[in-house]
Parts: C-alpha cells; sequence; structure tokens
C-alpha cells in the first residue's frame, strides 16, 4: 500500500495507471471474495503491485494481508487492461489497471481478516456471485469457469 499512498500524493486524483493482481481462492464449486471497505462491493482478493516484486509475489503477499493465508499463485488466468477495469474510489482517487488474475494454490486454513481494508470474507457459489460484486469481478469469474488452458487477454 506504500507504493500507491506515493503515487496518490504525485497524482492526486488524476487517474493513472497501476499494476495489480488478483487471486482465486477456490474450493470445490465455491470461490473466496473480499468485502472491500472503501468501495463496499464483493471482489476476489488482490490487490497492486510494490515495487520489486514479481506478479506472483504482489498477489501471495496481497492474500497474506487480507486473509492470513499462505497460498501460492499456481496459473495465470488472464490479463485485464483499458477502461474496463478503471476503479474510482469514494475519496476521489481513480486508477487504470493492468490486472493479472491468478488460481491460487495450498490449503486455505483459518482466515485473518485485516479489517481495515476488509469488511467480510466468504465462499460463494462459483455460479452465483453476489449481486454486489464489482463488475470486473463478473468477468474474471466467468473467465476462471471457462478456463481450458489458454491465457484470456481481455
Amino acid at each position: 500500500m506504500d507504493y500507491w499512498k506515493k503515487l496518490r500524493q504525485c497524482f492526486g486524483v488524476e487517474r493513472f495507471i497501476v499494476t495489480a493482481t488478483a487471486g482465486a481462492i477456490v474450493e470445490g464449486e465455491k470461490i473466496l471474495l473480499v468485502k472491500n471497505r472503501s468501495l463496499g462491493k464483493w471482489q476476489i482478493p488482490g490487490g497492486l503491485q510494490e515495487v520489486g516484486e514479481s506478479l506472483q509475489q504482489t498477489i501471495q503477499r496481497e492474500i497474506k494481508e487480507e486473509l492470513g493465508l499462505d497460498l501460492i499463485a499456481d496459473r495465470l488466468i488472464g490479463v485485464y487492461s483499458g477502461t474496463d477495469w478503471n476503479i474510482d474510489y469514494p475519496d476521489g482517487g481513480k486508477l487504470q489497471q493492468v490486472l493479472h488474475f491468478f488460481l491460487m494454490k495450498g490449503e486455505p486454513g483459518i482466515m485473518r481478516i485485516q479489517k481495515s481494508e476488509i469488511e467480510d470474507a466468504k465462499f460463494f457459489p462459483i455460479g452465483e456471485p453476489p449481486e454486489d460484486i464489482m463488475p470486473c469481478c463478473k468477468q474474471k469469474i466467468a473467465d476462471l469457469r471457462a478456463f481450458s488452458g489458454k491465457v484470456f487477454v481481455r
């Protein structure tokens, strides 16, 4: 989050491009979603890349910070860019993401939710995401369900 704060100091509320990751944590036919405290919507866990990190390190760190889980980035499912992946925060911050979506591997275990960023976390049927999910996550879930080994580029 430190890098994000530095960028916000430079750009203020002007939109800028960031590299981001999201990680699908799947158990059977269910996917773990988190309710983002600042946006008030459900989403796939993830976050912004910090300087010096690989994409895999970014998603592994984010899942550890947000949920207290030690998981491994297994397969790259998709890469998403363009204005469909913009995020506008209530405080005026604006991002255009280049997002890398991974399927995570490992045993989830006991979650410890980072209350400063995450309001709630729970598993939903993969074919029935909640109504108040971020629109970009609907596409990622559809891509995860359709994944056959070829990375989606959107």
